[in-house]
């Protein structure tokens, strides 16, 4: 699969954005360079998801693209930092892989997370997996949904999920991806099992990936929803940010660009103090803040690097924890990207926010 990037003119903002685009890091870096969080084993070869459980321990998805040899995996990271197994992801049946990615406990106290088939198999594989939990603990996986393309992110808004899928591949609609919402009811029986995009009536929203000078469709990735309740997404391919609105009963009312100043963007999260969202920029080694008000600007950058030190090496996801910012390095180098090698190093980084 080629995940490239397209480069915009500088500032073309929207919504009463303003915001710097890929370049030199600013010029507070110091006070936000990023530091080494916890160092990985080879059995968590590629860090992605990362959500919190109700005791404050950090739930770790590791899909594991990078070495196949070792299986999908959860893994759990105490408050203590301290790296611990958590579930073991059963594998799709016809590709013998389990892929975890983007992953969130609902409300019904189980977890949710996208395992995603794309780079084994792309004939709608891609699932949705809850993790049965019982005094607190994973006890079993259940499917909930099949026939996504690529299962990215997942996330919860009252009693209802929304997952993003990053490619349709749909010949006459180049570059479509979207954003399906499955309330928690329809969870309940069998698994659902999608029509394919865009004639199942779960798809919300539709995004398009416009054409680039590395011809990369890659379209809705990381999802967040602010304090007010609207969902944000952007596309991985050309970075254009787009929020979705809903009205109070949880009917999408509008479906708005609101940035064309990103390159990439990938997995995003809202710090519910702040009310800002944090997105990794995964081209640049970047991180990028949407404050409030809408004024979009660049946390950090760094050049190619092996995230030995802590510096960023393919950020994909970031993780709000009190005051820190954790950030997980994919470090899965796709044509374009800074990142230009798998190393040996496998990383989560962190920066002070407070």
């Amino acid at each position: 699969m080629n995940y490239s990037l397209v480069v915009f003119p500088a500032a073309l903002l929207m919504a009463g954005c303003a915001g710097s685009p890929a370049g030199a890091p600013p010029a507070q870096e110091n006070a936000h360079r990023p530091s080494l969080f916890l160092a990985l084993p080879s059995t968590c070869n590629t860090p992605d998801g990362m959500t919190l459980d109700a005791s404050g321990n950090i739930i770790l998805s590791c899909p594991n693209f990078n070495e196949p040899q070792y299986p999908g995996v959860l893994m759990r990271i105490d408050p203590q930092n301290r790296l611990s197994d958590y579930f073991a992801t059963p594998p799709h049946p016809d590709t013998r892989r389990a892929c975890p990615m983007g992953l969130e406990f609902g409300p019904d106290g189980h977890l949710y997370y996208a395992d995603n088939q794309y780079f084994h198999d792309q004939n709608y594989k891609s699932r949705l997996v809850r993790v049965v939990h019982e005094n607190g603990k994973p006890v079993r996986a259940e499917v909930v949904v099949e026939g996504f393309k690529l299962a990215n992110a997942v996330r919860w808004q009252g009693d209802a999920v929304f997952v993003s899928d990053t490619f349709f591949d749909l010949p006459d609609r180049p570059g479509q991806s979207g954003v399906y919402r499955f309330s928690r009811d329809e969870l309940r029986g069998g698994p659902l099992r999608l029509r394919p995009a865009p004639a199942d009536p779960h798809l919300i929203a539709t995004f398009t990936t416009v054409p680039n000078h590395r011809n990369d469709l890659a379209g809705s990735d990381g999802l967040a929803f602010d304090l007010k309740g609207r969902l944000f997404t952007g596309n991985f391919g050309d970075g254009v940010l787009s929020r979705l609105t809903f009205d109070a009963a949880g009917k999408l009312t509008a479906n708005e660009i609101i940035s064309r100043a990103l390159t990439c963007t990938d997995g995003m999260v809202c710090d519910r103090k702040s009310g800002s969202l944090y997105i990794t920029d995964s081209e640049n080694n970047a991180i990028h803040v949407l404050s409030p008000d809408g004024v979009l600007t660049k946390l950090w950058e760094n050049e190619d690097t092996d995230g030995a030190d802590g510096l960023l090496d393919q950020p994909c996801e970031p993780l709000v924890r009190g005051g820190e910012l954790i950030i997980a390095n994919f470090d899965m180098p796709f044509p374009g990207l800074k990142n230009k090698a798998y190393d040996p190093h496998h990383t989560l980084s962190v920066i002070r926010l407070r």
